[in-house]
């Protein structure tokens, strides 16, 4: 069971570091055009978010077969899969609060606790 929460911290962080390298609003928000749809294929950021993005989708395969192999959760290792991509969020709100200086909102606050929660049910 420890080895499945470290492998959905991992995912958790690859997660968020993903989707901050790929969610440069600058880079996608505004007119789409196809000079700068090109432009993201030579944007580091958005291809290094993009490997990370697939790194993640193969964690999620390993956190799924490991809770598959486990005695106490091979019926629900699908919901197992489903709690590490819950936990990602939480990952995500916490580096763009640390990371990118984004202010927490009360609601989200609430969220998390709730979700932590959530985990901590499942890991016990």
């Amino acid at each position: 069971m420890l080895l499945i929460a470290v492998w959905v911290i991992i995912y958790s962080i690859v997660v968020a570091v993903s989707i901050m390298l790929l969610g440069n609003p600058a880079t996608i928000l505004g007119n789409l055009t196809l000079k700068s749809l090109l432009s993201l294929l030579f944007d580091w950021r958005f291809l290094l978010g993009g490997v990370l993005a697939l790194i993640a989708r193969f964690i999620f395969v390993i956190i799924n077969n490991l809770a598959s192999k486990h005695e106490e959760l091979a019926s629900a290792h699908l919901t197992i899969t489903a709690v590490a991509t819950t936990a990602s969020v939480v990952f995500v709100i916490a580096f763009n609060h640390f990371l990118l200086g984004d202010q927490l909102k009360l609601v989200q606050l609430i969220g998390i606790g709730i979700v932590l929660f959530g985990l901590f049910l499942v890991f016990r």
